[in-house]
């Protein structure tokens, strides 16, 4: 498939209300290469550095994150086993918390989650087992991208392409996915960010 032209896709998530909305925003240029994006909302604290001060704290992400809101302090959200997976604040009803660790100096806390329907690693960093990668192909960009944050995929690494002409940000949202990679069913990777080919549809005429 030839490309007419390449777009550098960001997505970004962000606690925007209760109801935690997904908002995806894809940059298309005329041509670029590689991913960008960024968290919005709350600052967030640094990495810990030692995770073995980290306490038991299981309960609901989104309830842990509202508390600390109200308490005034930032907070980080970071996978409590081995995968490295991307935590989205917008999925926050869909995870748990199973540790936290102050970080007092910057009046913040880092929150260390998994998914709801997942058990908690007996100590941060411990474990899990990552869902294989999600078909979205056939799929409009928004549902595609979404699917891809849940399952772990750090925003900021989903690459998007379109092909065909020039098509505006509002407009991407509507096309199709017409290819990926990884494939569907390949192992999840941290390392290894999502790459999907849209067009506005994928079935020449």
């Amino acid at each position: 498939m030839g490309f007419q032209n390449v777009s550098e896709g960001r997505v970004r998530g962000f606690l925007a209300s209760a109801a935690a909305a997904l908002t995806i925003l894809a940059g298309i240029t005329a041509c670029g290469s590689g991913a960008a994006g960024e968290e919005r909302g709350k600052p967030v604290a640094a990495h810990a550095e030692n995770e073995s001060a980290a306490r038991l704290a299981e309960g609901p992400l989104d309830i842990a994150m509202k508390e600390k809101a109200d308490q005034g302090k930032g907070f980080a959200l970071r996978d409590a086993t081995s995968l490295d997976r991307y935590v989205s604040p917008a999925h926050a009803k869909k995870f748990k918390v199973c540790f936290e660790k102050e970080k007092p100096n910057l009046s913040a806390v880092v929150l260390f989650a998994v998914r709801s329907s997942e058990t908690c690693p007996r100590k941060v960093g411990a474990g899990g087992e990552a869902d294989a990668t999600p078909n979205v192909v056939g799929m409009r960009l928004r549902k595609a991208a979404d699917r891809l944050v849940l399952a772990g995929h750090a925003p900021k690494r989903i690459r998007v392409d379109a092909t065909g002409d020039p098509v505006s940000e509002a407009r991407s949202w509507s096309y199709e996915v017409c290819e990926q990679s990884p494939a569907a069913g390949a192992p999840f990777s941290a390392d290894r960010g999502p790459w999907l080919v849209i067009a506005a549809s994928c079935h020449e005429d």
